[in-house]
């Protein structure tokens, strides 16, 4: 007699988890992500299993679609071309596609980088040894060609849009025992944004 009482009870509390938890097909699942290094915009998601598209702000770590989805119901959440202006994103581990559950753990998780571009340019009139030069912590160091030809140099990628400023770290100098002389370098078109490409319009003229 006892379990006959019971058996409803317990129904009825396993329907009542369900329907917090989203079951039963009620379309009440959020369905969201995380999304790391975006910091370019024009970035769009869609789920094509509901056609939903959703832009996503630059600089978001996070993201979340307005159509709930139910347990059991499938999403495909890709990324609208073209993708962000200046960047990359891509989903992590192939976990944009999959199955909601009970509990909106749902692992979609996207990855973006900035694209990379060369900053570099010419040194002229270079004559002696010791020139360095800095863009933040990056530093080239310069050897002179023979009779002060220009000389060319990169520094490590750069970001698309990133800021850069180019400067003298050290001047170069002669180095044959018991000389003094020494040159002068100055850089323009040193500082700015890299553009969608590579600079290397960077100039720097030795006195």
């Amino acid at each position: 007699m006892k379990s006959s009482y019971l058996r409803p009870g317990l129904a009825l509390l396993c329907a009542a988890l369900l329907n917090a938890c989203g079951g039963g097909n009620n379309g009440n699942l959020l369905l969201s992500g995380t999304i790391s290094g975006l910091t370019k915009p024009d970035l769009v998601l869609v789920n094509n299993k509901t056609g939903e598209k959703l832009p996503v702000p630059a600089n978001s770590t996070s993201f979340s679609f307005t159509k709930l989805i139910a347990v059991d119901e499938q999403y495909d959440v890709q990324i609208v071309p073209p993708g962000p202006t200046g960047a990359k994103c891509e989903a992590v581990n192939g976990s944009n596609v999959g199955k909601a559950n009970a509990y909106t753990a749902y692992p979609i998780t996207f990855k973006c980088t900035t694209n990379p571009w060369t900053l570099g340019g010419n040194v002229s009139g270079l004559l002696y040894p010791g020139l360095v030069l800095a863009n933040g912590s990056d530093l080239v160091s310069v050897q002179p060609a023979a009779g002060g030809a220009a000389v060319s140099f990169a520094f490590q990628k750069v970001g698309d849009g990133s800021p850069y400023g180019v400067t003298v770290l050290s001047q170069p100098k002669d180095t044959t025992p018991g000389s003094t002389r020494t040159q002068v370098c100055t850089v323009a078109n040193g500082t700015g944004n890299m553009p969608a490409g590579d600079f290397l319009n960077v100039v720097v003229s030795c006195k």
